[in-house]
């Protein structure tokens, strides 16, 4: 096992303690920078050891369109903050300009260490010639973007930003003006299935359109179908960056698909027995994960795999997705009829419906129709780069 940043150099900047990740251990400092910040929260949630130790390692194919630098911050000896910065080729490519992204920022509220942290990304970024700088995301969107301006009372969803407040005070001082919003919904399962859906169900029975579970036992042909839908139905969508079928294949991969998929709750539509549509609903597994430290080990998996139908009673809307030909028809809606049925029978007392991007009015006001309320907003920040002192 390798990690991306193990040929750098070690360095420290500045008066503030920022170091460059370069080896296991100051990695381990990075991944734990966190603690300090959420160590009275209890909403948050840690995030797992496992997906964030992949996501470094040299093999995955994320590396081979994009470059890295990691920093860590201390406080007498202990890490208060981590920042790193990221470079990718195929972004800069689909935006036509030099863009870099931060993220996996995380910091004390102590403006002269966010100052320092923030610094060392941007002028990392200045060396690599970038004239601008994105953020937080977290390497790639689905790793997670932005901060929360909006829903700190809210219980963070498997996939979730959370953030504190005082963020928006340590980027805002930076210099860190909006890039752009995202909104997510809450939808509280209990209350009646609304008639439109209900309608749109029965005339996409009448055209011959079915609905079907995930097939666990042929992952792999699902995958393959999936994946090229997938990266149909998000071409246009914000922070969607065009890259091999192969890679997608192997960011979510077969043993993971198997292990988090829910049957019942990654839905296909089909017409004529080819697949035309997809909806893929995760119990929420932040339910679980809460009590592991972000550690899976032997403990967390038998906590997974027993206990967490008794503990998960919130569901995350994840993906989405309409081959262009059948958009208009009403799918999506019976998909959403399908998937409403099947967390009432299940007994499930909520679902969260994104992120979705502020100016996707169409996607927006779909899913006001199901009688949601809006409860938080994460906001993405940009910076003209300029290298600091």
């Amino acid at each position: 096992m390798r990690y991306i940043f193990e040929d750098q150099q070690r360095e420290t900047l500045g008066n503030n303690e920022i170091v460059v990740v370069n080896d296991k251990k100051s990695f381990r400092d990075f991944y734990y920078a966190d603690r300090i910040v959420y160590k009275d929260d209890p909403r948050w949630v840690p995030p797992l050891w496992d997906e964030i130790k992949d996501f470094f390692q040299e093999k995955n194919l994320f590396w081979s369109h994009a470059s890295t630098k990691l920093f860590v911050a201390y406080k007498d000896n202990q890490p208060v903050g981590r920042i790193a910065a990221f470079v990718d080729t195929k972004f800069i490519e689909s935006m036509g300009k030099p863009i870099g992204f931060f993220g996996f920022f995380e910091c004390i509220n102590d403006l002269s260490i966010a100052y320092s942290l923030l610094s060392a990304a941007e002028n990392w970024l200045a060396s690599q010639r970038m004239i601008e700088m994105i953020g937080p995301v977290n390497g790639r969107v689905d790793m997670g973007c932005g901060i929360l301006i909006k829903g700190f009372e809210e219980e963070p969803y498997i996939y979730d930003t959370y953030t504190p407040p005082y963020y928006i005070t340590l980027l805002e001082t930076y210099g860190m003006k909006k890039h752009k919003d995202l909104v997510s919904y809450k939808l509280d399962v209990n209350q009646p299935i609304p008639e439109s859906l209900k309608r749109a169900a029965k005339r996409c029975e009448e055209n011959g359109i079915k609905i079907r579970g995930f097939n666990r036992l042929r992952a792999n042909k699902e995958l393959n179908w999936w994946v090229k839908l997938m990266m149909e139905a998000f071409s246009n969508h914000w922070g969607y960056i065009k890259v091999s079928e192969e890679e997608v294949k192997k960011r979510f991969g077969v043993r993971q698909i198997r292990w988090v998929v829910d049957p019942k709750l990654f839905i296909i539509a089909e017409k004529n027995k080819e697949p035309v549509a997809f909806k893929w609903v995760l119990p929420d597994y932040n339910q679980v994960f809460k009590h592991l430290d972000g550690k899976l080990g032997i403990k967390g998996y038998l906590l997974f795999l027993f206990r967490k139908n008794k503990l998960i009673d919130r569901a995350k809307f994840n993906f989405v997705g309409v081959k262009k030909e059948f958009r208009g028809q009403g799918i999506a809606s019976y998909m959403n009829y399908y998937t409403l049925k099947e967390l009432k029978r299940r007994g499930y007392k909520s679902a969260e419906i994104g992120w979705i991007d502020e100016e996707n009015i169409p996607e927006r006001k779909a899913t006001e129709k199901l009688g949601v309320q809006l409860t938080k907003i994460y906001r993405v920040y940009e910076k003209i780069v300029t290298k600091k002192q």
